[in-house]
């Protein structure tokens, strides 16, 4: 038994580093804010090829002019495609997340306060539009929405 159990720590040691850089390796949380008072659904993605086009479509989407103003509020019914960076070195350059909606790319700037309504930087730009439809239907193939919602959410305005 004894030999058993030093056999299975060892090989929990071996596999720590592995472990450690799977909990640091970069991805994106793609979170769909589509219920009010449920859990949203939501995916991860770290597949590199699917984080590069991410990324790429992302960086176009980021360099249209940006429009200081209020952070929108939330409304029930869909209110976008919440991305955060989680893990690697891209989740401490870029710790804020970005909400896709049309053609919008938002950053929330500041929380609002007693005295301050919150405020957010906006971006507008068709390739913000593109992002929000390739990441609806990567939604649907990753099982996070279903074709219903889906349909739904591409029928909006």
């Amino acid at each position: 038994m004894s030999k058993l159990k030093t056999l299975c720590a060892s090989l929990l040691l071996l596999a720590a580093p592995a472990l450690a850089g799977a909990a640091e390796s970069p991805g994106l949380r793609i979170t769909y804010l589509v219920y009010s008072g449920r859990p949203n659904p939501e995916l991860t993605v770290t597949d590199p090829a699917s984080l590069r086009a991410i990324e790429s479509r992302l960086a176009d989407a980021l360099a249209a002019p940006a429009r200081p103003g209020a952070a929108a509020e939330p409304v029930l019914g869909y209110n976008g495609i919440l991305i955060e960076h989680v893990g690697g070195p891209a989740a401490k350059v870029q710790p804020q997340p970005l909400t896709i909606k049309g053609r919008e790319v938002r950053i929330d700037t500041a929380p609002a306060s007693d005295f301050k309504a919150a405020s957010a930087t906006t971006r507008v730009s068709a390739a913000a539009g593109d992002l929000e439809v390739m990441l609806l239907k990567l939604g649907q193939k990753r099982g996070a929405l279903d074709a219903k919602t889906l349909n739904v959410l591409l029928d909006q305005p």
